[in-house]
């Protein structure tokens, strides 16, 4: 098999080699190539040649670049890399081939309209002298490489959408002095975008993935305006350098300085999400501060040197939302730690005098090389590829860990120049295991100490391996059974078959979870520290009320999960007692300790609830809870319906509403043609700033449960659940329907007693072991309930969304076809077991549903009691009979029956004297006329 791969593979590279080399440039392009090239002096000395001054162009040299290929019969220059040598003009027309899609020229030397005539895909000019553009670039791709002069000014409306252009200086020679104006009407798209300036132009319009800014010594010494930094909100990634050109005037003035631009991280609606500075940056007057609500996960810093610190420190108090931190230059010995990079995955800081002790690893990348790092290295880098990591030229001393210590050919690069680094070579704790992943079809090699990466062992027979986890894992793919492993050998340790390697390479500990996608074990929300072993959790899982003259409350607050020390004699380890003065409405409340802050609110509970409507004048209102309780013959949760219906109007029956819940969640309610839909779609985790963290869609996804009775055999019971899978623990999501059939029902929730009528329904829904992104979080619940219909003849009505709420509860009513559909939020929860207070919103609302989102606290228990019924208004007719026809009807169908008999008898007549009258007539006149003749 290997021998004829092997055939097929040289039979390929003679048939390519053989093939392009026997392809013979079309002759017009031949002669339009070969005066190009004599006209700009190329040397061409030792190019292949067909004949006497004939170049065979379509062979590769060294020297030379031109590739050839053949469209529609006829071979055509696609490429060509031409280096001119002496300074002769070349007008746009000396490039008119008919496929060139790639041109690269140096030293040249082109006509002003050069770049707007040649059509030619991709251009890179190098040391050419373009004076200026001053028209539209027809290409997609134009690199200008250290141009001798480019000045002038370029409009953006000149660049080409979707493309590149790439302005690179050389700060050793030639002048740049562009002046970029922006004329853009409409949004231009871009992909790269490099410009060399004296000042930031405006960036209004202007969608550029990467933008490279070279501002020059000018900026800094004249213009120093940043104003239209804040143009960039559609720039996804900046690279911002100031460079110093050595012969501008400024040559004589020292090093050309830039401020820290913090005011890009304040720019509004941004969608940056990359910074680069480089060169040198002013010291800070103060600790630097980032806000928080930006889109920036990478901040780089290159060549600052010694200025931009503040007393030894690296200037920055926080890094919120940075992913990716990167300094070259600095001089930082007196940073304490790195504890500020807490929350930064790839982390480099070189040449920056830094002298802290080595952390644990927490990094996926990590270079502190050529610093002053101090201490040992931990274990816990032994799981870091070989190429993420650098610590040479440091201050590290003590004994290397084994994994690194068994491999000196793959960490002494790492460790270069750490005089006081110990290798042990024993090596005695070097344990492989081989799993045969036959589904997969790949092999896994697991265990301790196996190597950082593949070079550091090899198998028998060989395989290309790839580390998951240096030094605990790699894998590795086969296509072929008779070449599965009977034996490997890792270091000449023998690897023994195993069974199914666990998720991670070690089992986590408390305040862990395996992360499946590292297959590491990292950190759970709530718990920190180089071992997870810390939990900072603390938030506030219910609330007590007051009415408005004030009291005593007590707050359920949870704080480590364990007791707290007692400071005052009303602070327990689960709860604190305060008391607040009289007020009403809602307030912020905020809990602050060991560091760590809680904030929230407070609502003052009225003592008397006002009844929605005044229960119409038709109930009598329950005070202490906003709920009417209504007379005799009405209903509704403001008593504004008739019970049983409407009566008259020719009604001879009201009808009565059936319910139906699906095996997926969803109940129907049913009532004559119109049907009203509830469901739970959605539970969404929030941030403090109402930022989606996590989205669960709900809806078709429950698991049936049972289906029962309660206690009285009247009132029908469904429950469903469903599990929502998380890195740390699974969230249980139950969720109960009852149907209320025979009578009413009176029940308590949360301290509260209420009441539903016959035909409605309750819904509890209970959402258990959450685990949150932060404590800080909270969770919305939502609902959707819609309507739908059949024609509905004489009871035909618009969708009609209501939203009313008192204190207490939160009323949604949907009206269609004489129905209407009631739900009702009570504004509590039972929070861990406790009533806490909720709030209730209307999501979105169109013309025939309505999403209402519960707003839920941070609690590990959450427990939710809506209630839904719908009802027959008094507008309702069940019969459209005659009797409900109007007055004008029967005159109208009388009078057009007479009037349409007739209609047909006088037509009937002028046919009848048209066909036998006058034609008769007719022809009796005719025969008299021809006898006198």
């Amino acid at each position: 098999m290997k021998k004829i791969y092997m055939f097929v593979f040289i039979f390929f590279y003679f048939y390519l080699n053989i093939c392009a080399s026997s392809l013979i440039l079309d002759p017009s392009e031949a002669q339009l190539l070969n005066d190009l090239v004599n006209s700009m002096n190329v040397n061409m000395t030792g190019f292949p040649i067909i004949s006497e001054g004939v170049y065979d162009f379509c062979n590769y040299s060294n020297q030379y670049m031109f590739s050839c290929t053949t469209i529609s019969n006829k071979v055509v220059l696609i490429y060509a890399d031409i280096i001119q040598t002496n300074t002769q003009i070349i007008e746009s027309s000396s490039f008119s081939f008919s496929s060139l899609s790639k041109l690269k020229l140096s030293n040249c030397y082109l006509s002003p309209d050069f770049l707007s005539n040649v059509y030619v895909e991709s251009i890179t000019l190098t040391l050419c002298n373009v004076v200026k553009i001053d028209s539209p670039i027809s290409q997609t791709y134009l690199s200008i490489v250290h141009p001798p002069s480019f000045q002038g000014e370029f409009k953006f409306s000149y660049l080409n959408k979707f493309g590149i252009l790439e302005i690179v200086p050389n700060t050793s020679i030639g002048e740049i002095s562009v002046t970029y104006v922006n004329d853009l009407k409409s949004v231009l798209d871009i992909d790269f975008l490099s410009l060399v300036a004296n000042s930031i132009p405006s960036f209004t319009n202007v969608n550029v993935k990467e933008l490279n800014l070279y501002l020059t010594d000018y900026f800094s010494y004249i213009n120093n305006d940043v104003s239209n930094l804040a143009t960039m909100t559609k720039v996804q990634k900046l690279n911002c350098k100031l460079i110093k050109f050595y012969l501008s005037f400024s040559a004589f003035i020292n090093n050309s300085t830039i401020d820290f631009p913090i005011s890009i991280f304040n720019i509004q609606n941004s969608i940056m999400t990359s910074l680069s500075i480089g060169g040198m940056i002013n010291k800070p007057t103060q600790m630097i501060e980032l806000p928080e609500n930006n889109n920036i996960t990478e901040l780089r810093f290159g060549y600052t040197f010694g200025e931009f610190s503040i007393n030894g420190m690296i200037p920055f108090l926080s890094l919120p939302n940075i992913k990716k931190f990167e300094i070259n230059g600095g001089n930082f010995p007196n940073e304490k730690d790195l504890n500020k990079f807490s929350n930064v995955d790839e982390l480099k800081i070189l040449y920056s005098n830094l002298n802290v002790k080595l952390p644990k690893n927490n990094f996926s990348i990590l270079d502190l090389s050529n610093n002053m790092i101090s201490g040992t290295v931990d274990s816990s880098y032994c799981t870091m590829n070989s190429m993420s990591l650098d610590l040479k030229f440091n201050n590290l001393s003590g004994t290397l860990p084994s994994c690194f210590s068994c491999y000196p050919s793959s960490s002494r690069n790492i460790f270069l120049f750490n005089s006081n680094l110990k290798y042990d070579p024993t090596c005695s704790t070097i344990k492989v295991n081989i799993y045969i992943d036959r589904v997969n079809k790949k092999l896994i090699m697991w265990g301790n100490d196996i190597g950082l990466n593949s070079q550091d062992f090899y198998t028998v027979p060989f395989f290309s391996w790839e580390p998951t986890i240096p030094s605990y894992r790699f894998e590795s793919s086969y296509y072929f059974n008779e070449l599965l492993p009977s034996n490997e050998i890792v270091k000449t340790v023998n690897a023994t078959q195993s069974q199914l390697p666990p998720k991670c390479y070690r089992e986590c500990n408390i305040g862990e979870y395996c992360d499946t996608n590292s297959l590491k074990c990292v950190c759970a929300v709530g718990w920190s520290g180089d071992d997870c072993s810390i939990n900072t959790n603390i938030y506030v899982s219910s609330i007590d009320s007051v009415n408005e003259m004030g009291g005593d409350i007590t707050l359920y607050v949870s704080i480590d999960n364990q007791n707290c020390p007692l400071i005052q004699n009303t602070i327990t380890n689960v709860s604190i007692q305060c008391t607040i003065w009289p007020g009403t409405g809602k307030k912020s409340l905020s809990i602050q300790q060991n560091g760590v802050s809680w904030s929230g609110y407070f609502i003052y509970e009225t003592s008397v609830k006002s009844c929605l409507n005044n229960c119409s004048k038709n109930g009598d209102c329950i005070v202490n809870t906003g709920e009417c309780n209504c007379r005799s013959g009405y209903t509704g949760f403001d008593c504004s319906i008739i019970s049983g219906g409407g009566g008259g109007n020719g009604n001879g029956g009201v009808p009565s509403s059936n319910t139906t819940i699906d095996n997926n969640g969803t109940t129907v309610i049913n009532n004559q043609k119109t049907s009203y839909q509830i469901l739970i779609t959605k539970l969404i985790e929030f941030d403090v700033d109402k930022n989606v963290i996590k989205e669960y869609t709900l809806d078709n996804k429950w698991v049936t449960e049972m289906k029962n009775t309660d206690d009285n055999n009247s009132n029908n019971i469904y429950q469903f659940s469903q599990t929502l899978v998380q890195s740390l623990t699974n969230c249980t999501v139950s969720y109960t329907v009852e149907e209320i059939k025979e009578k009413s029902k009176h029940y308590s929730f949360a301290g509260y007693n209420l009441t539903l009528d016959s035909g409605s329904i309750k819904i509890s829904v209970s959402i258990n072991n959450y685990q949150y992104n932060s404590f800080l979080n909270n969770l919305q619940l939502q609902f959707q309930s819609s309507v739908t219909s059949d024609n509905n003849d004489c009871n035909q009505q618009d969708t009609d969304i209501q939203n009313s709420n008192n204190e207490l509860l939160n009323y949604i009513t949907i009206k269609k076809d004489s129905k209407i559909m009631q739900a009702r939020f009570l504004n509590r929860i039972l929070s861990d077991g406790r009533s806490s207070i909720i709030t209730s919103e209307l999501v979105t609302k169109s013309s025939d549903s309505v999403i209402v989102g519960l707003n839920l606290p941070y609690c590990t228990n959450c427990i939710i009691d809506p209630d839904f019924s719908v009802l027959v208004t008094t507008s309702f007719k069940n019969d459209c009979g005659e009797s409900e026809r109007p007055a004008y009807l029967i005159p109208v169908v009388v009078v057009s029956g007479v009037l349409g008999v007739a209609l047909v008898i006088a037509l009937s007549f002028y046919i009848y004297k048209k066909k036998f009258v006058e034609n008769q007539l007719s022809k009796k006149l005719k025969k008299i006329g021809t006898q006198g003749s």
